[in-house]
Formats: C-alpha cells, structure tokens, sequence
C-alpha cells in the first residue's frame, strides 16, 4: 500500500484496471455432513500482470488457506468444514478478494449432501410402499429391507414398530425375518398350505416308481418348506421348495418308491412337509404283493392272544366259565374259518369240551390226533396231548404218561406249558408247594414273563405266604402283575412292604407293586416301606412327591423325608408348607438345594400373615441368602418373591446396583417347541437381550411397554406374532425404584423405565442425563432425551442449582441432538467458554443473534481483544445481521480487513457510537488507494480522517486519487475534497499537478469566483501554459484570463479515452452559408492523461461538427457527433475577435448603423496596430 501511495503522490495514475479473471465464478462444494473438504481457486489477469491482495470470508464454513496473496497466477486453496451441518442444509456466502486491481466477491454454497437414509426415502417412502413391492417381488423387498437405509421408513413409526425392526434386522438376516416383519406389522398374514390329497397305497410292485402329491398355499410371502421323509423306501425328489417354486398357489412334490428297499407285507411311510407354522403329513402305503384285505399271521396273533386274555380272565374270575368258553370257542371257530389248523388248536378245543363235560367230543378230538408223530419241535403239543388223553380216559397210565411229560419237560426246561401240566399231574408238587414255586422262578430266570405263570405263582403262594422268604425280580414281577390286576391282599401286601426293607436296589417294578399296594390297603408301614424303598433309587423324581408328602401328612420319622419332599416337589406353583417341614429346615437348610431353599423361603414369606412366628425365625436367614442369590444372579419366581421382601430398599449403591440388574423380569411361558430363545427388542437400545427358553420358560427383563418379543429356534429363525405365550411380572418395583435410582444405581433398564413413565423435572433431571450418556441406547433415543434435557434447560434458564448438571454434559454429543438449544442455554448460564468451544467446532447457524452476541462481546472481552480468527468471523455474522455494541465494532476496527463496503458500514457504525475511528479510517482510505476505489464514501471517511488531523501524505495521495478521478474519468467532486484541495495548495502541499488540474476545473464553474480564486485561477493557468497544457473546461474561464495566453477566441474540442490510445477527430465546419458539409480528419495529440483535445476559432453563426474514432488494442469506437455552436459574443472586450463576432451578431440583427460604427471602430484598430509596430525584417524558411 505504501508502494501505492507513492505512487499517486509522483503522479503515477492507471487509467483503468486490468479484470481478475477466476478459474470458477461461484465455489459449488459438497460434501458429507460433519466432514470437511478442501479446494483451490485460481486468479490472475489476462495480461499475467503481479497482483496482491487480501482474501475475507463471509462464513467461517469457508476458510481461505491464506489471508494475502501476492503473485501473478494465484493458486488459492479454502477447506470447507461441514462439522454440525445436518445433511441436506446447504450453507452460503462470498469470498472476498481486495485487491491491488479492485475488489471483487465470489459467491459460494457448501451443501451437506443426503445421506443413504434420505437417498432410500426417495425409493421407499414409506411402509405400505414397501409392502406394495414385496407383494410383487419379495426377493427384491428383502434386499432393501437388508439395507442399513432402510431404518429411515421407520422413522414415523412408532416405538413398537421400531423395536420389532431393530430385532429382525439385527438378528442373523433371512426371509423369514422380512415374513415375521410384515407379519408382526400387521401388513400380511402367514403364507398358510394344505395338501389336496393325504395319503396314497401302492401294491405288486416290481419296481422303482415315481409319483407325485400337490401343496397348495394361501396368501403371498415367503415360504419355505421342508420336505423329509420317515422311511427309506420314500425318497422326495427336493427337501427344500420356496413360494418360487409355486405356480400360481399350487406346487407339485415328486418322490421316488424304491421298491427294493420293501419289505415283506405292506409297507407304511410318511412324507413330512413342514414350514415354520405347520406340519403335513402325507401317507403312503407300499406293497410288493398284491392288495389283501387281511395279513393271516397278523390275524392269527390276535386271536391267539385273545384265548390268552380270555383265559387269564377266566382264571381271576373276571367272567364266569360258561361266558369265557363261550368267547373260546368264537375265536377258535374263526381261526378254523381261517384256515389255521395247528395241533394246538384243536387240543385246546378238546380241553374246553373236557371242562364243559363233554367227554364224547373230547376223545373224539383226541383220537384224531392219535395218528399224529409229534417232533422234537412239538414237545409242548405231545405233553399236552398225553395230559388230555389221561383226563378222559383214552390213556390209562398215568404215571407213564406223568414220566413221558416229565421227560419232555427236561428236554423243554423253558416251557410253561410243560410245568403247568406237570404241576397239574406230579403230587410231588403238591406236597411242596416250595418246589412249585422254585420250579415257576427258574422258568422266569429262562426267559418265560408269561402273564399265567404270574397268575399261578400268585395263586400258590396266596395259599400260604409263608413260602415267600425274600424278593427276587421274579417276585417282584409278579406282586407287580397282581397289583396291576387288582387281587393284592392285606396280608400279602403287608409281606411285601416287609420284604421290601432287605433290598439293596431299587426296581421299578417293585416300587410299582408297593405303590399299588397301598393304593388297595393303605397303611403307615406300607407307606414308610415305599418311601424307604423310593430312596433306594433316584428319589428327587416329582412322580415321588406323593409318597413323601404323604409321609409328611403321616408324621412319619424318616431320615432325609423332608429334604426328599422338597426335591420332589412341584414348586411351579406356590403353596404352604407343613409346619413342621418348616421347623425342620429352619435349622437344617444346608441340606437344601438353593432353587429348592428359595421355594421354601418364599412359601414362608407368601404365607407370613397366617404364621407370623415362623417368618420371623426365617427372616434373617432369607435376608442373607436373598443378599448372596441376587450377586450371583438367580432369578425366578421363587427368588423374587426373596427380593420384593428384602431387597428393593438398598441403603448403599452396590446393593442398588445388584437388585437393579433384576428388575423388571417377567417369567414367559410358550408351549411351542421349536422356541430354543426369547429375545426382548427395545427401540431404545442399541442390542436386542438374548434370554434362553428351557422347556418352554424364560426370564426376559422387559423395561418398557412398547418391547417386543422375538423367538428363536434352533436354526436360528425369528418369530413374533406367530408365537403365543403368556408372561406374568416377577417384581413390583414401582414404588422402590425412584429409592434404588436415589441410592446411585445406573443399570440401563431400570433408567429406561424410569425415564420413559416420568417427566423430566429438576428432581430427575440426572436420571435423564445417565441415560442419555449410556452406550446401551440407540444414538437417536440419546439424542431425543438430551433434546428433552435441553428443552428443560431451555425452559428453566433461572435454576442456578441445575448448574451441576450442565458442567457434566458432553457437550459435542448433545449439539447433534440440537445445537441451537444447546448454545442458547449455555450462553444464557453465561458458560461462554464453552458456548465458544462449540461454536468453533460446529458453527452458529440458527442462534438467536441476541445469544450470538452476547456471546461474542463476552468472549472478546474474556480475550482481552486478542485477534482470533473465529471471533472475528462471529463478531462479523453478528454485525451484517444487523446486531453489534461497541466491544464487537471496535473488535472490528482492529482487525477486519475486508471488504471496503463492511469496512466502511463499521465505521459508520462506530460514528454512531462515538468512537475514536482514526485507525479504521485511516485502512479505508488504504484500502480504497490499494483498490483504486473511487466511491463517494470514501469522501465522508476523509474527511472525518482530516478531523483527526491524518497522515499528510495519506490525505494527499487520496485527494490526488479523487482528482484524478474527477479530472480524467469525470467524476464530481464534493465540496469537501475541494475545500481539502484549497487548503492543500494555499498551505503548498507538494501535491500532484492533477489536483490543481481538478481545482482549476472545479473553480471554473463559478461565474463570478472569488479574488482569491482568480489569482489561484492565474498560476495555475500559467502552469498550464508552461506545460503546452489546454482543456476543454478553459471555456469556462473569463476571457481575461486566457487573454495573454491567446485562449480568449478559441473553442475546444476534448475527448477522454484511455492513455495511449490512438484519437482521431472527424468535424466539418458550418459558415452558415447553406453549403455541404465536408468533413475533415485529423489525429490529436494526447495532451495529458488520456485527454485528448484541438482548439477553433468560431466566429458568431459557425457551427462546428465533429466526432471522434478511438483506436486501441484491436478494437476501434467512434463516439455520437458532436455540434458546436456559437451563439453569443466571444472575446475580450475591445478584442478583433470581440468586434467582428459583434458585427456579425449586428448585421444578422440588420442593425446597420450599429455595423458602421463597429467597422470604423475595427478599422482604426488596425490602423492603430499598422502604426504602432513595423516588421523590420521577416526571415522566410
């Protein structure tokens, strides 16, 4: 600038300046939001002239990387900082470049561009969009649903549908999660199937087929069925089919029947076909033979069992003789009917007319098979055969015949049939029934569990039970069979709850036995033996709890009763237990099991209003464990009802914290198998809890009402409306959670159900703020609660004592919540520092301008006016919007730079304030040189600069720059910068010949100037005649004082064109005489800074035409013609030239007296010059 001033003050003028020419007329910047991005701007001229200069931005956003430049080709680099702009804000503003070759101002935006989520809302828009395209294409639905994006169509829904989204799209991803979605939404139904036809047979197959059975479904979706098969003769052709594979709703399943892989008879098999909502079956029926209605051995089986069971019957005199033989005879008519005629039969037919005393029919039977050879293999018919035969008489030896049997019987030592008949015939038997009895065990220990050798064992030893010394599994087998068929007796049972005590191992059977016998005759000592015998085994089996609550009932003294009937115990549901259990385990709970333990502690604690005495013996005891229990935490019914009673008033904030992590819990219960998880879904937060579903129960902590709940099976699967189930609350916490809150507990569900059910008011306000902080939470339920805090803030601005809170505050999460709110609260607690702090980082963009600036006045003053780059772009946003105080304008006046125009508005603005401007006016006027700016402003700046008493040659350079202005480009000038050019040349400034150019110019228009004027209208006059120096302005003067410069009858012609340029003057002089015109040319000289000019001597009439053609650079301009009139009487008084132009005017006025005296009077004139000076000698060239 200095350079500059010099510059002017020698005279050195540019006419005009070169244009700055920009790589990019407008910087059009996007980027991601709260990211930054970097550029360059390019600048110089046309001519690759030096510039320099200084760069300003309206907007902190944009930030040159460097405040001057200086070069020919300019290379600019700015960062754009997109920190706090939300995506799609679009931020604008100009950049400012003051330079030595003007001022110029490019505009630019930065534009957060939108992100994936608002890309997606243009191609979903919302829901019953999505659903629209998932009916036509679920594929193509899936994969958006896929899409991170797709969380921006459920941002209108509510929290419910949120949550059912955040679990879906969470859990590992399938079609079947978009199916529960839409499901659960309410949008579709489930995609139902059903079989057209359940079953097929097929008989004589040869070979291999292939056959088919169609599925039909309903409703559209996904689907997805699982086709396997239970035998391996079925082979489906697929074992997975999708809704791609239906056409239409109908969808054709092949299978292969592999007829190798029959057996003999009809073969039975099922196709399973299962999605996740149902199970078809389809059946199929295979044969290699042909289609029979009956199978015979099949047959044949089940009549013979029926003779046995009819028999058996009989035999425990459940149906009389006649009733029993008629049913035998029936079933052995229809196996003769059947063709099965076997020995056997018709032995047994033989017995039976025995026994109805039908002797006759009997032998004749028994002669029929006279002729028969009985095998080695038919050992049990030829002893039956001789049996029979000795009971009618047809075989008279019977003691050949009992040795005959004999013999069979040790050849055959495993039949039944054989020592039944020999029990019948042998008298040794009879007279030792121990023998008997020995001889039956030894037939059960080979193998033989046939029903009638119970039921004679039974009979034998039911005659004297003193043969029964011990029990071995035989006896067992057979108690068991007689308890099963109901003829136990008093004595017997009795025998064997005595029995039972001597047995080391437990067997079921026996247990059964007992278990029956006291059923018949129910007795203390049977029940004791039960019990003892129970614990021989697994006693913990529920199925035992009958039988040591029965005990209890009794009173009976058992050694580890009560424990066992804990254990066994269903403890699904509570009950009072037997006092005197309760009195056992207050002193002997270590043999307890703690699931056990808590059942009993809760019974006491349900039941404490009807035995006060025993709870308050319990009571420390519950306490402690309760404490222990929920560190390791246990959690169900039983162990909350311990915790509702002792835990939910903590007195310190470790127990508030471990009860904490168990509230809310609700037991679940769902009958559906497939169910391996329970997962809870809170839009709330951030991950889904995973809870597992053990026969059908879970204990899911479920904190708000609007969660929901998924299942999952176990191949990973997600339901939720398609699973039903039944939950019930575990704890009533309502009432004690604000006291566990209190005692410092921060567990993130108790906080979310706290904050969702309650206001925010001052007594809460940290319960939100924990929350808010959690990283459990979703970023926007962060954010939506500390925009909750910041309203409340907002609205309490007066609450000193929350002051505590708002120091905590992680400033920079909650200005993505609402940076607005967030400063202006700041501001008002008058928190400025850190109001500054973030106004750095993330900008200001929408604060009340009353916040802004107040903030910037205090921090500037906190700074003690030190120059900061933010600052001073806040205080120059605070000031163009029109709002500022002294601290911010004389913040500006020190260290703004740019534009003029702000510059200049700023000191407008200090004026008003009375401010000491010197400093500020004195880098305006700089400014202005710098830029060569010829604004009238500038004028008013000065002139309160002057005021000040300025720098000499700053005032000089600048008056020498407005009159140049005035005097080369013809701009007015004020009256204050001629008085300040009066008083510059009466003083003898040493200005620039252009000032008094400019005030000679300016004095000539007074028609009557001032003596003071006049004498200055003659120096500089001289000079000009000195200096060869004529303007067109001269016109103005008196003739007087162009008189001795011989100006006083010229006319002037000028034209102002850039120096240098080539100037052409075309004109055609008009005497008046009706003649045409015939114009003329002729260069001109350039007389003084692009001013060019020729003078003419018009007489009165003449008029002048010209106009000019100026030539510069290639480019050629002819400006409009021009006329010169004279009109009026030129000259010096008493002059030739005076007199002719008044003869003129005269004779054209035809005054011709008037003419005759100027003539004489211009006659004598000459005559007087001739006399008065002679030409000695005239030198000719």
């Amino acid at each position: 600038m200095k350079k500059q001033i010099e510059q002017l003050l020698s005279g050195k003028f540019k006419y005009d300046q070169p244009r700055l020419l920009f790589s990019k007329d407008k910087l059009s910047i996007t980027l991601e939001a709260g990211k930054t991005a970097r550029g360059e701007l390019y600048l110089g001229t046309e001519d690759n002239d030096k510039i320099k200069g200084y760069i300003t931005s309206s907007n902190r956003r944009l930030v040159p990387g460097s405040s001057r430049f200086s070069g020919t080709t300019v290379c600019l680099p700015y960062g754009a900082d997109g920190t706090g702009m939300q995506p799609g804000e679009v931020c604008t503003g100009w950049l400012c470049v003051t330079s030595s070759i003007g001022e110029y101002k490019i505009p630019f935006s930065i534009e957060a561009r939108q992100n994936e989520e608002q890309n997606f809302l243009e191609e979903i828009k919302d829901i019953e969009t999505f659903k629209k395209t998932a009916a036509e294409d679920f594929k193509t639905a899936y994969h958006l649903f896929k899409k991170p994006s797709f969380a921006a169509v459920m941002a209108k829904a509510d929290k419910k549908q949120k949550a059912l989204y955040a679990g879906l799209s969470a859990t590992s991803s399938n079609y079947q999660n978009l199916e529960e979605f839409l499901i659960g939404l309410g949008e579709k139904d489930p995609v139902s199937v059903s079989l057209k036809t359940t079953a097929a047979d097929f008989f004589g197959l040869r070979e291999s087929i292939q056959e088919s059975f169609d599925i039909h479904k309903t409703g559209w979706g996904y689907l997805r069925l699982e086709i396997e098969s239970t035998v391996d003769f079925l082979e489906p052709e697929r074992h997975v089919i999708t809704q791609d594979e239906f056409i239409g709703s109908s969808c054709r399943i092949n299978y292969v029947i592999h007829a190798e892989k029959l057996k003999k008879g009809n073969q039975f098999g099922e196709i399973i076909v299962k999605s996740p909502y149902q199970e078809l079956v389809y059946h199929v029926t295979a044969s290699r033979g042909a289609r029979i209605r009956i199978d015979l051995n099949t047959e044949e089986k089940r009549r013979k069992a029926g003779l046995v069971h009819a028999y058996i019957d009989y035999c425990e005199e459940k149906t009389d003789f006649k009733t029993w033989a008629e049913k035998s005879h029936r079933i052995l008519e229809r196996l003769h009917e059947s063709g099965n005629e076997y020995p056997e039969y018709r032995l047994f037919e033989a017995y039976l007319a025995y026994l109805e005393d039908n002797q006759s029919l009997a032998k004749e039977i028994l002669k029929n098979c006279q002729s028969k050879e009985f095998t080695r293999d038919e050992l049990e018919e030829a002893g039956t055969y001789l049996y029979l035969c000795t009971l009618v008489g047809l075989y008279r030896d019977k003691g050949q015949a009992l040795q005959k049997i004999q013999n069979f019987f040790r050849q055959k030592s495993d039949s039944f049939q054989l020592l039944w008949i020999l029990l019948q015939m042998d008298p040794t038997y009879q007279n030792s029934p121990s023998m008997a009895l020995f001889m039956m065990e030894e037939l059960y220990e080979k193998g033989c569990t046939s029903p009638i050798l119970y039921l004679e064992a039974w009979n034998w030893i039911s005659r004297d039970i003193s043969n029964l010394h011990r029990l071995s599994p035989f006896w067992m087998q057979v108690f068991h069979y007689a308890g099963r068929r109901g003829f136990l007796t008093e004595e017997l049972v009795m025998r064997l709850a005595y029995l039972s005590g001597y047995e080391k191992k437990f067997y079921g059977c026996l247990y059964k036995a007992l278990a029956a016998g006291y059923d018949r005759f129910p007795s203390d000592d049977v029940l004791e033996a039960i019990c003892k015998y129970v614990m021989k085994g697994d006693p913990r089996k529920p199925q035992y709890f009958r039988w040591f609550s029965l005990a209890v009932q009794r009173g009976l003294r058992i050694t580890r009763l009560y424990e066992y009937y804990m254990e066994t115990m269903d403890i699904s549901y509570r009950r009072q237990l037997p006092k005197q259990l309760l009195m056992y385990f207050a002193y002997n709970d270590n043999s307890l099991g703690d699931a056990r333990k808590a059942y009993v502690y809760a019974s006491v604690i349900t039941y404490k209003d009807r035995d006060p005495q025993t709870y308050e013996s319990y009571k420390d005891t519950m306490k402690r464990f309760a404490k222990r229990k929920v560190e390791d935490g246990q959690i169900d019914e039983n162990y909350a009802v311990l915790y509702q009673e002792f835990l939910l008033e903590p007195m310190g904030r470790e127990d508030a914290e471990k009860i904490a992590e168990k509230l809310f819990t609700s037991r679940l219960y769902c009958d559906d198998p497939k169910v391996r998880e329970v997962i809870v879904c809170h839009s709330q937060l951030a991950e889904q809890e995973i809870y597992p579903c053990v026969k059908g129960v879970a204990y899911p902590r479920i904190y708000t009402e609007d969660a929901v709940l998924l299942f999952r099976d176990e191949k990973q699967r997600c339901y939720a409306s398609t699973v039903h189930y039944n939950l019930k609350k575990l704890l009533d916490e309502c009432d004690a959670l604000d006291g566990i809150l209190k005692r410092g507990a921060e567990d993130t569900g108790a906080l979310l159900h706290y904050c969702e059910r309650h206001e925010l008011n001052a007594d809460n306000l940290e319960y939100f703020q924990k929350l808010a902080e959690t990283e459990a939470c979703t970023e926007e339920y962060r954010n939506s609660l500390r925009k909750q805090i910041l309203d409340f803030y907002a609205a309490h601005v007066d609450g000193e004592d929350m002051d505590r809170y708002l120091y905590k505050l992680d400033y920079r999460r909650y200005m993505e919540a609402d940076r607005k709110v967030l400063l202006e609260v700041l501001i008002s607690r008058r928190m400025f520092r850190q109001a500054m702090s973030l106004v750095e980082e993330y900008g200001y963009e929408g604060i009340e301008l009353s916040s802004l600036l107040k903030l910037t006045s205090r921090m500037i003053l906190k700074s003690d006016m030190a120059e900061d780059d933010e600052l001073l772009a806040l205080a120059s946003e605070v000031y163009r919007e029109g709002k500022y105080d002294e601290v911010i304008l004389h913040y500006l006046m020190l260290y703004r730079f740019g534009p003029v125009g702000e510059l200049i508005s700023i000191w407008k603005s200090a004026r008003g304030f009375e401010m000491d401007t010197y400093d500020l006016e004195e880098r305006i006027l700089e400014f202005l040189i710098f830029t060569s700016d010829y604004r009238k402003e500038g004028e008013a700046v000065l002139e309160s600069y002057v005021n000040q008493s300025g720098k000499e040659n700053l005032i000089g350079a600048y008056l020498t720059q407005v009159s140049y202005g005035v005097f080369v480009k013809e701009y007015t000038m004020s009256p204050f910068v001629r008085s300040r050019l009066e008083y510059a040349y009466a003083n003898n400034w040493p200005l620039n010949l252009i000032c008094r150019l400019a005030l000679l110019q300016e004095i000539s228009r007074e028609k009557n100037p001032k003596p003071e004027y006049i004498g200055m209208e003659q120096k500089i006059l001289e000079e000009c005649a000195k200096r060869n120096l004529v303007f067109g302005f001269f016109r103005r003067l008196s003739p007087e004082l162009l008189s001795p410069y011989q100006l006083d009858d010229k006319t002037f012609v000028e034209c102002h064109a850039h120096p240098g340029a080539r100037v052409t003057l075309f004109y055609a002089l008009d005497t008046g005489l009706g003649t045409e015109l015939e114009y003329k040319c002729e260069p001109l000289r350039e007389i003084y800074e692009g001013i060019f000019g020729r003078t003419f001597t018009l007489f009165y009439g003449e008029n002048l035409h010209y106009y000019f053609q100026i030539d510069r650079e290639r480019s050629t301009r002819t400006t409009a013609e021009r006329v010169l009139n004279m009109k009026k009487i030129e000259g010096t008084s008493g002059s030739k030239y005076q007199l002719l132009n008044q003869m003129l005017s005269d004779r054209r006025l035809d005054k011709k007296k008037e003419v005759k005296e100027e003539l004489k009077s211009y006659l004598r004139q000459e005559q007087y010059v001739k006399e008065m000076f002679t030409i000695d000698r005239e030198n000719a060239k």
